[in-house]
């Protein structure tokens, strides 16, 4: 096991749609330098492309086969119907290709 170059995935998801607070946004998703957490390396809020699905509470991050996965709530605000176009989306974070 390689004790260098750890990253530390966390979820900010403090946007979250609750009837307490029914304004959804979405949830973004941080990498950080493992052996200095004050050292953001990344994280899906900055550029448009990047930008993850509405955030849904007491989700994790996924890292498997290089590549990170978050499930969201898609576009859907809910509601009664819950009705959206996209009703909830797995976003999959990983290396782009050149």
């Amino acid at each position: 096991m390689g004790t260098k170059n750890g990253i530390v995935w966390a979820l900010d998801t403090s946007t979250a749609c609750t009837h307490a607070s029914p304004k959804c946004g979405p949830t973004k998703l941080h990498a950080y330098d493992a052996e200095d957490l004050s050292k953001e390396l990344w994280n899906s809020g900055v550029v448009t492309d990047d930008v993850a699905g509405f955030a849904v509470r007491f989700v994790v991050p996924t890292i498997a086969n290089g590549r990170v996965y978050v499930g969201t709530r898609g576009n859907n605000a809910g509601g009664d119907n819950s009705t959206s176009s996209i009703p909830g989306e797995l976003d999959v974070y990983g290396l782009k290709p050149d």
